[in-house]
Parts: structure tokens; C-alpha cells; sequence
């Protein structure tokens, strides 16, 4: 049975009246968790790579791609060895890949939720890409693990909220392409 999606079924922090991340300080209003601001704060923090919608928007949405469709919800995937290859698992999707590198990518993408994603042709971009990318997401789980280290619980719905963020703001960037639909993570696109 799906929860309601009304603005009551959000967590609260009791208590708290601000909170530190990415070196900036959050005030909250009442005891609800912003969101939004948290991921600004963690992107914020990066000094050259910026955060990973920035380095999909400026470098991989200029080049020559191809759309991978992926699971579009949230889930733990994982990259298998096989014969003629490897494959990023997620749920009931397997999506197979020529390289490592290529893997790479879309697990980054699968694990944030995204229901269909841009690859470049070119594995050699998309080996240059994934250190930015994978630092990105690094920083975004660490920052919100140090933000709430106390209670896993809300780390983990802190992270859900950020990654639909995340998923939002890579839908507006390729908002002007109709061919590329990107979900939120809910199964509609």
C-alpha cells in the first residue's frame, strides 16, 4: 500500500534549530528538513568538479549520445562479471555493457533512481567522467551521513528526498529534449 504523498508524511527533526553542511549553516524552519538546501549546501562544497547534475549538464549532454533506459526507482544495484561483458543489476533490469567504465556510470545513475539516462559514445569520455561523477555522489552520502550520524533511519530518508531532488533537477536540465524522458523515481515519467 503506497504511503500519501502530502507534505504531513515528511520527518521531523525535533529540537533542531540549524544544521551544518557542505561548511554552510541550514536554518530550519520549525522541525522540517530542507531538502533542497541540503543538496545546494553539499554541491556548494565542491571547488572544482561541481556537483553531478552540474558535470552531466556542462559534459555529457553537449557530446554525441546514446539513451540508456534504467530501472527508475531508487535501488542498490550492483556490476556482475560475465561472459562478454559486465551488467549493472538492479531489481528485475540488467543492463549489459561493453566495459567497466560504462557499468560504472549507469550504477551511479541506477542507484539515484533515474528511469532513462544520456551515455556518450565514446568510453574514453565516459572513463573521464566518472571521478567527477563518483566523487559527486561520494559527497552527497558522506555529507549527509556526517549531517545526521546518529540515526540511520533518517539518513536514509534524508538521502531518498535529496535523490528525488537530484532526479528533478536532471529532468529540468534536459527538459528541452522530448526524447529523453527521466522519472522521478515514482514509475511515471
Amino acid at each position: 500500500m503506497a504511503r500519501p504523498k502530502d507534505s504531513s508524511s515528511q520527518l521531523l527533526l525535533p529540537g533542531l534549530t540549524e544544521l551544518s553542511a557542505g561548511g554552510k549553516t541550514i536554518r530550519l524552519k520549525g522541525s522540517r528538513i530542507p531538502h533542497s538546501k541540503i543538496l545546494a549546501a553539499i554541491d556548494e562544497s565542491a571547488e572544482s568538479s561541481g556537483g553531478l547534475v552540474e558535470v552531466y549538464r556542462s559534459r555529457v549532454l553537449p557530446i554525441k549520445t546514446r539513451t540508456i533506459h534504467l530501472l527508475g526507482r531508487k535501488s542498490s544495484p550492483r556490476i556482475a562479471d560475465t561472459l562478454l561483458g559486465y551488467e549493472v543489476q538492479a531489481g528485475y533490469k540488467r543492463v549489459h555493457c561493453p566495459d567497466r567504465a560504462t557499468a560504472r556510470y549507469l550504477l551511479i545513475f541506477t542507484e539515484i533512481g533515474c528511469h532513462s539516462i544520456r551515455l556518450p559514445y565514446d568510453p574514453t569520455v565516459t572513463a573521464e567522467l566518472l571521478p567527477a561523477l563518483e566523487g559527486s555522489l561520494a559527497r552527497l552520502k558522506d555529507g549527509i551521513a556526517a549531517l545526521f550520524s546518529g540515526n540511520k533511519r533518517i539518513q536514509r530518508y534524508v538521502l531518498q528526498r535529496v535523490f528525488r531532488h537530484l532526479r528533478a533537477r536532471l529532468r529540468k536540465k534536459m527538459g528541452s529534449d522530448p526524447e529523453i524522458p527521466i522519472s522521478d523515481g515514482t514509475g511515471s515519467v
